[in-house]
């Protein structure tokens, strides 16, 4: 449908007018444009002119969500941009996160040409000045296959244009160093570069995928921008149109508007003017270049301009009523108007068809393919409005015409998330967990020359003096050591008890953890519950009404729930999910089904700043439906609060929101359905005695926002229902964050600067006694400005009191020790600065800049440590990894693992939270997952299956000239053991990919990975292979075929017999056939799989 609209727009007499003009590099003023009309009416335009790059300049963020809603669906494949606008004045900080650098040079690059593509600017960022474009190029660095270029010369380019060199490149502005590869990720590049060397010449270039490390497309060049300039200082004169390029098509996005914003802005600058230009000058080097203007009504600016008036205007809204649109759809047809009508899936076009020609209106469905003709067509796609040209013989109307519901489509970021890794990433100087010696610290990969053959081992280091190498082989017996951040563990001593201690007090607490949780489980699935009917068409259209489309995570676990809900049993579950992530909808489509059965629903919250938080969010969704919400809480009067209790009691309130007061004896409910907790580890242990008696014979879905690790919930998968909802907010711009010194000019600018836009202020110091003196200091730096003070010594009432009056806007500074309140969604709070920022855990760190930037405004980290102190070696590298927040950094995946541990410590207990310290946070888990699966098998005796040990005397390891990084050692070892039959080509191939072509010794180590994946199929336990022998020995209960192992037996019965017993041999003598065992391994083992 999208591709015939495209074609009836390019036909409008006006649109081929514009095109011309502009052609002719001539300016032109459209007006009668809004909504999704304007939108269509740009990309017809695109087509049109046959502009590369469109550049879009508009007056703020709201305007680019309505233009990237309709342009995400006529041009799935086109990168979509925002130019951001810098932080000014230029802050002089010692670090500063890449994100925003990132985004402005990608976008930059669309509008230069260099690829095809749409960009938005704000008035923000149009009014900065820039840099250079020569300045850019000529500190730029270029290289192409086949020049030639030392590498050494390379890498010293690379680190003077501020890239930093790192073991492995995980975010933008790093680059490393494997024998003859450097990996690179450039500023400008979408993705990371791979550039191989033969002695002194370049050989390839590739681009990889940052999560995987595969390579995805081959490129003859590349150009890599500069972090910093080198040499003269950089200097800032250039107006974005120095930029363009002739196949640029810009548009200015209603002027009047954009002008009296960038009039607004100037203003507000003026103590950084000389960083921006005047809106006059602006003005005047846009009449002097072809600009199209788009506006409602016509514009007084830009008189040299052709002026049009477009005669469209937007279709009625019929608000459900189908008669109406029957009778209209009757008199269009009439009159020779060909209408259109878009849906927005396939199943509601066909279904929308079949009615309007049960009601004798000729419609087709274009949905199934059929042709555009002069009845109604109706198809499917993602426009919000329809309209009209007068003066052509068609219209379009939308699902939001004749229904009345809206969908917000969600933007993905370009840049891909990591998996992390920190279970299995170790290196030099780590804590690792030893299943049988305990914890060591892990020291690094060694060379052994043993029986003449080269073997790698691990080095630990333990307590005392006492050392231990681990064959590469047995790589799986180790786990980091993952603790909570700031503990560092005791090593343990070889041969000493105290370690074998710890692991059997861990091991009973977890049987009982496990015991009870399997008995839970199964007491559950004998206990009756309510079985909620399938959705009805209300839930449908309510879930319909959600202003955005939901993400993969969020699905699967409505659809979790709603399964639960349906099933004769009571529901347990528990949805995981940071704040934003989207958990409140979930709830709610719980809520709502359970109101539609006749049920009620209470919500249960520890806080009344929370509670008000999901009372707004409540009556937002539910109320337009009819659904009866009340709160009870310390804000609501002792006279409501009764009231509200009756009207429960008696069956008409559907859904109560409240705190701990809900778990008081006066509260009755007329039919309970549906219990929600939010954050239940917040709440008393005599609280949660009441929550555990409520829960008796009920649906109960508990909301947290720490993060449960992926492992644990592996392990606890078979005995606790859990959704986690992973996937961030979208279409959410990234925090600007910066290190830097104490500094009282910075914290003014950045106060001054959130006040300016209306929005409010988190400033964070950790010392209870100072926070008054501070609170004086801020009102001394900004006159006028509304400061009140929270922290966790206040009482409970006076701290909610602060925390209600920053959440409802009536003052402008939360002062306070912490984020108190984690749960808390303030949108308009845009701006943190943490003081003493070297005082605080990574993880806090990290929460903190994750209370700003929920909005679509730009928001504001700044992370200040004190003047002229000496930081710690710890302060010290905190502070570095801050920089690194971005989604593949460091100093995230600490401060995620401190999470996570905190997460798995609220979720299993404070006394499962001490073994998991005890033993490290991945033993403990890998225990967990052993005893729930031989509980479930009814035998807590069962005997974990080990891996196969491979005694083959062959010189098999990764020597340093290959690579020399021990962590890419030690990771390459831990893939070979790991190793699932099937996957062995494609392990080889991201070698060769990310290493070069490996010697023999690496061939080998893949060879022998390929044998033991055979034999974990096979559930072979050794292999020894000695003086021209090879003895194979199967467990007891082997997965062989054994029909062909006697085949073969009987076959070679010269060379080869079979030794019955519990478990089975197989003996073959090789010496006499002079064939290599390891081939003769890899021919015929696989012949044995059933």
């Amino acid at each position: 449908m999208k591709k015939r609209l495209l074609e009836r727009l390019a036909a409008v007499k006006e649109l081929k007018a514009v095109a011309a003009l502009y052609k002719k590099r001539k300016g032109c003023v459209l007006s009668g444009l809004d909504g999704t009309v304007k939108a269509l009416y740009l990309c017809a335009l695109i087509q049109a002119v046959k502009a590369k790059t469109l550049v879009l300049l508009v007056s703020g963020r709201e305007a680019v969500r309505e233009y990237r809603q309709t342009l995400a669906y006529l041009y799935p494949e086109l990168p979509v941009l925002e130019f951001y606008p810098t932080n000014l004045p230029r802050v002089q900080a010692d670090s500063r996160n890449l994100e925003i650098q990132a985004g402005r040079a990608a976008a930059l690059r669309l509008i230069a040409g260099e690829e095809p593509g749409v960009v938005f600017v704000t008035a923000e960022a149009l009014l900065q000045k820039l840099p250079r474009p020569s300045g850019v190029t000529e500190n730029s660095l270029e290289i192409s296959v086949g020049a030639t270029l030392e590498q050494g010369r390379f890498i010293e380019m690379l680190a003077a244009m501020g890239y930093e060199r790192a073991d492995e490149v995980d975010t933008i502005g790093q680059f490393s160093v494997r024998g003859g590869i450097i990996d690179v990720f450039p500023l400008n590049s979408q993705n990371p570069a791979r550039i191989e060397w033969f002695d002194a010449d370049i050989d390839g270039i590739r681009f990889y995928d940052i999560t995987t490390k595969r390579s995805l497309t081959n490129t003859e060049t590349l150009r890599v921008v500069p972090l910093q300039m080198q040499g003269a200082e950089e200097v800032f004169d250039a107006y974005l149109r120095d930029y363009g390029v002739a196949d640029t098509l810009f548009v200015m996005d209603e002027p009047a508007q954009l002008k009296e914003t960038l009039e607004h802005l100037y203003k507000e600058g003026q103590s950084y003017k000389e960083e921006l230009w005047p809106p006059a000058q602006i003005w005047t080097m846009e009449e002097k270049q072809p600009v199209v203007t788009v506006s409602a009504l016509d514009t007084n600016y830009f008189n040299e301009f052709e002026h049009m008036q477009v005669p469209v205007r937007r279709v009625t809204s019929y608000n459900r009523s189908i008669e109406r649109l029957i009778e209209d759809l009757q008199s269009l047809l009439a009159e020779g108007i060909q209408p259109y009508i878009m849906m927005s899936t396939v199943l509601k076009a066909r279904g929308i068809t079949e009615s309007l020609r049960q009601r004798g209106i000729p419609s087709v469905c274009l949905a199934d393919g059929a042709e555009d003709t002069e009845k109604v067509n109706v198809g499917f796609g993602e426009l919000f409005n329809g309209f009209r040209f007068w003066n052509e013989n068609w219209l379009l109307l939308t699902e939001n015409d004749i229904y009345g519901l809206q969908r917000r489509r969600r933007f993905k970021s370009k840049h891909k998330g990591a998996k992390l890794q920190y279970f299995t990433d170790i290196k030099g100087g780590d804590y690792v967990v030893h299943d049988v010696h305990g914890i060591g610290r892990y020291i690094g990969v060694e060379t052994m020359l043993v029986d003449g053959m080269h073997r790698d081992y691990l080095l630990l280091q333990y307590a005392g003096s006492d050392r231990l190498y681990v064959p590469v082989d047995q790589v799986s017996l180790l786990h980091k050591y993952v603790g909570s951040e700031g503990i560092t563990p005791k090593l343990s001593k070889m041969g000493g008890a105290d370690w074998k201690r710890m692991k059997t007090k861990a091991s009973t607490a977890i049987t009982q953890l496990a015991e009870e949780l399997i008995r839970l489980y199964a007491l559950r699935k004998i206990t009756n519950g309510y079985a909620y009917g399938p959705d009805t068409d209300l839930q449908r259209e309510f879930e319909e009404r959600f202003p955005f489309e939901e993400t993969p995570d969020q699905m699967k676990a409505i659809a979790e729930i709603k399964a639960d809900m349906e099933k004769p049993i009571p529901m347990d579950r528990l949805l995981c999910g940071d704040v934003g992530y989207g958990k409140t909808e979930v709830a709610l489509r719980a809520a709502f089904k359970a109101v539609m059965d006749g049920k009620q629903a209470a919500l249960l919250v520890p806080t009344t700043v929370l509670a008000q938080q999901h009372l707004l969010t409540c009556r937002e969704r539910l109320e337009p439906f009819g659904v009866r919400i009340a709160m009870v809480s310390r804000f609501v009067s002792n006279k409501e609060i009764k009231l509200t209790l009756k009207k429960l009691e008696q069956g008409d309130i559907d859904i109560v929101i409240g705190t701990h007061r809900l778990l008081q004896a006066d509260v009755m409910f007329h039919d309970l359905g549906l219990l929600i907790i939010d954050e239940e580890q917040r709440f008393g242990v005599a609280q949660k005695e009441k929550i555990k008696q409520w829960k008796q014979g009920i649906d109960v879905l508990a909301l947290s926002a720490t993060p449960i690790p992926r492992t644990l919930h592996m392990a606890l998968v078979s005995s606790r229902d859990m959704s986690l909802i992973e996937s961030p907010p979208e279409d959410r711009l990234p925090v600007e964050t910066y290190v830097a010194e104490y500094d009282e000019g910075m914290i003014k600018e950045a106060l001054e600067r959130e006040l300016r836009r209306g929005g409010r202020i988190y400033y964070i110091h950790n010392r209870v006694s100072g926070l008054p003196l501070i609170a004086e200091r801020l009102q001394r730096l900004v006159q006028g400005i509304n400061v009140r003070i929270g922290h966790g010594q206040m009482s409970e009432d006076r701290l909610e009191d602060a925390m209600m009056s920053f959440y409802e806007g009536s003052c402008d500074v939360l002062l306070c020790t912490t984020i108190v309140e984690n749960g808390l969604d303030v949108p308009l709070a845009n701006t943190i600065i943490v003081d003493g920022a070297e005082n605080f855990g990574l993880s806090q760190l990290y929460q903190m800049r994750g209370r700003v930037g929920r909005s679509s405004r730009l928001a504001y980290a700044y992370f200040m440590y004190r003047k002229n102190k000496s930081l710690s070696e710890v302060a010290a590298k905190r502070l570095q990894a801050i920089r690194d927040f971005t989604e593949l950094g460091a100093g995230f995946k600490i401060a995620m693992r401190d999470l996570e541990i905190r997460g798995a410590g609220n979720l299993l207990g404070p006394q499962q939270h001490g073994y998991i310290a005890g033993i490290g946070f991945a033993a403990y888990c890998d225990l967990l997952e052993q005893t729930i699966k031989r509980l479930r098998n009814g035998s807590l005796n069962m005997e974990r299956e080990p891996d196969p040990i491979l005694e083959i005397p062959l010189n098999a390891y990764i020597p340093d000239s290959y690579i020399a990084n021990p962590r890419y050692k030690l990771e390459l070892y831990r893939r070979f053991v790991d190793l699932a039959w099937g996957e062995e080509e494609d392990l080889m191939d991201e070698i060769i990919d990310r290493f070069g072509t490996p010697p023999e010794e690496v061939e080998l180590l893949w060879r022998l990975a390929k044998v033991r994946a055979v034999c974990r199929k096979l559930r072979i336990r050794r292999i020894n292979v000695r003086a021209g022998m090879i003895r194979i020995t199967f467990a007891e209960h082997s997965e062989v075929n054994g029909e062909a192992l006697v085949k073969m037996a009987e076959k070679n019965s010269r060379y080869m017999k079979l030794e019955p017993g519990r478990e089975m041999a197989l003996l073959f003598r090789t010496s006499s056939l002079e064939i290599e065992p390891l081939d003769w391994l890899e021919k015929n083992l696989v012949k044995l799989i059933k």
